[in-house]
């Protein structure tokens, strides 16, 4: 019993004069995992101190999230992760349900689900001059087919500075690099978003982004199969079991050769952020990286002349040298900026072998730039060497 008295006064010793600090989604600001948890502590508190708090209820349900899904050491199960948000929204409930807090926050605590909209529509009522919506404006768009909706969405997260310069200039490389009227498979936030902030204000809208995510939401897939010419097929979720349907390999390898078939031919491309080596295992043999996506195809393309094409007249990569902006995902940036070291690297090797010295010096300064201080700096200093 004294141990934990002296381990509480020890917690609460740490936690005096500190103050709660607002939460964002660990896409757009990641923090250390014993940072959400000495913010689940100070939010706690406050929500002890005025039950009626809902910023105080939002902070503390998102803290409590992102350590659930950020911290490695956690070894329990997607359901056993998911009733503790469960109870803690319950208990929001209890207090405050009428709330713009509460209502979001039974929408995103059910993925989805499109059975719990109506509480994603009374959090929109309640919600006027709030920003923690956006996503779901953007990604109810999205399911909708209703891109005019997407794009404010877009616009609105973009003018609010939630939106990271960095994400926007990778994203623009990525859709830069693709053929006319492509299909693009992207994983998360800031594979998606930035991508459709660019595409809102005009450039590359002929390009179909379509989130792994959203995917695995069957009247969506329907939906958007049914206007690309794809055939449907259904996902067996006993299968998939207690893993995230994006990470398993049967998903991923089925959706990308059902698109491939679609009756406008138009080019399929997985984004590298959207890889794992495990998951496209089956049709890794036709996947042809072309810049900062793969091109699926069962025809022979010559990578190289894409690729070099891609880096030398087509993408902008001053902003890797000199960033002269504010950047809310200043940590994260570097950390997506790494897909650029494969393509690099390729591309060294290649000038390297043609005695290209003045392209070779070039690429060179890249690689280097974009992975200084990663935890692929040593590797690359090795290969360059």
């Amino acid at each position: 019993m004294k141990k934990l008295l002296l381990l509480l006064f020890l917690v609460s010793g740490t936690l005096y004069g500190q103050q709660p600090e607002k939460i964002y989604s660990f896409a757009v600001v990641k923090m250390p995992v014993s940072w959400y948890k000495e913010q689940i502590l100070l939010w706690k508190k406050e929500v002890d101190k005025n039950p009626k708090d809902g910023l105080a209820w939002y902070n503390y349900y998102y803290a409590t999230r992102n350590t659930l899904r950020t911290d490695p050491e956690d070894t329990r199960t997607y359901k056993e992760k998911d009733k503790v948000l469960e109870d803690l929204v319950a208990e929001m409930g209890k207090v405050i349900p009428d709330s713009y807090e509460y209502n979001l926050c039974m929408w995103q605590n059910h993925g989805f689900d499109l059975s719990y909209y109506p509480y994603l529509e009374k959090a929109f009522a309640l919600g006027k001059g709030r920003t923690e919506h956006l996503d779901y404006i953007m990604n109810l768009g999205e399911i909708n087919r209703d891109l005019k909706q997407r794009d404010e969405g877009a616009r609105l997260k973009n003018q609010a500075g939630l939106i990271s310069p960095g994400m926007l200039y990778y994203n623009h490389n990525v859709l830069a690099g693709l053929e006319p009227n492509a299909i693009l498979l992207t994983t998360g936030d800031n594979d998606t978003y930035p991508a459709w902030v660019l595409q809102g204000q005009g450039f590359r809208k002929d390009v179909t982004v379509l989130n792994l995510s959203l995917l695995t939401i069957d009247s969506y897939r329907e939906k958007v199969f049914k206007e690309l010419g794809v055939p449907y097929f259904p996902i067996d979720w006993e299968s998939i079991g207690d893993t995230a349907p994006t990470c398993h390999t049967r998903f991923l390898n089925e959706l990308v050769i059902n698109l491939a078939g679609n009756k406008k031919n138009a080019p399929v491309y997985v984004a590298l952020t959207a890889v794992h080596q495990k998951v496209i295992s089956k049709i890794e043999d036709d996947l042809y990286l072309t810049g900062l996506a793969y091109r699926y195809t069962k025809k022979s393309i010559d990578e190289m002349a894409v690729l070099k094409k891609n880096f030398e007249q087509v993408f902008t990569l001053d902003y890797i040298d000199h960033c002269y902006y504010q950047d809310i995902s200043e940590t994260l940036v570097p950390v997506v900026n790494q897909n650029y070291i494969v393509p690099m690297l390729k591309l060294y090797d290649h000038y390297k072998v043609s005695g290209d010295m003045t392209r070779q010096n070039w690429i060179r300064a890249k690689v280097i730039a974009v992975s200084k201080g990663t935890e692929a700096e040593k590797e690359v200093l090795n290969h360059l060497d």
